[in-house]
């Protein structure tokens, strides 16, 4: 859902317009899942969107792998979210690689857990929690801007792009 309202908001749709509220949707599980949302919402162009898969049954789960023009280590991005029907809540991670087909591979095997960018082990877990907090509460911008991948320009040349195999979020 992030994503989407990231494109809409880059095509000129007031952010207001499309927040997600009430109803039968479920709800973000914690703050960090807050985080990782408002911070694609709010990402303008830094996500390149490779491909994307969602599946409404168990497991209920939607990932979208991205290229980060600002990340020089780990430039690949999985976004993972996954839904629990029992407590109708979901949560959305972020995970870095260093190529496709490293993301890939995790995503085909699941045989850890989902690698952390290297910028949040930068940010004091606490002071993000302090930040998601004033931003719900304030409107203030919950996500660092900084961190060792901050200013990182993209490798040179064409990009390629896999063709889009599931539906996009």
């Amino acid at each position: 859902m992030s994503f989407a309202q990231n494109w809409l908001i880059e095509r000129g749709c007031p952010p207001e317009r499309i927040a997600q509220s009430g109803g039968d949707l479920m709800k973000p599980a914690d703050d960090l899942t807050l985080q990782v949302e408002q911070q694609i919402r709010e990402s303008g162009t830094r996500y390149e969107v490779l491909d994307s898969q969602t599946s409404d049954f168990d497991p209920c789960e939607a990932w979208t792998l991205t290229r980060d023009s600002s990340a020089c280590q780990t430039p690949i991005r999985v976004f993972l979210e996954e839904g629990n029907f029992s407590t109708h809540t979901y949560t959305l991670r972020e995970g870095a690689f260093a190529d496709v087909d490293t993301a890939r591979s995790w995503l085909d095997d699941r045989g850890g857990p989902l690698p952390e960018p290297p910028e949040y082990s930068a940010h004091d877990s606490a002071d993000v929690r302090a930040r998601v907090a004033l931003a719900r509460s304030a409107g203030v911008a919950a996500v660092p801007k900084g961190g060792p991948d901050a200013h990182c320009t993209p490798p040179p040349g064409p990009v390629q792009r896999p063709a889009h195999q599931g539906r996009l979020l």
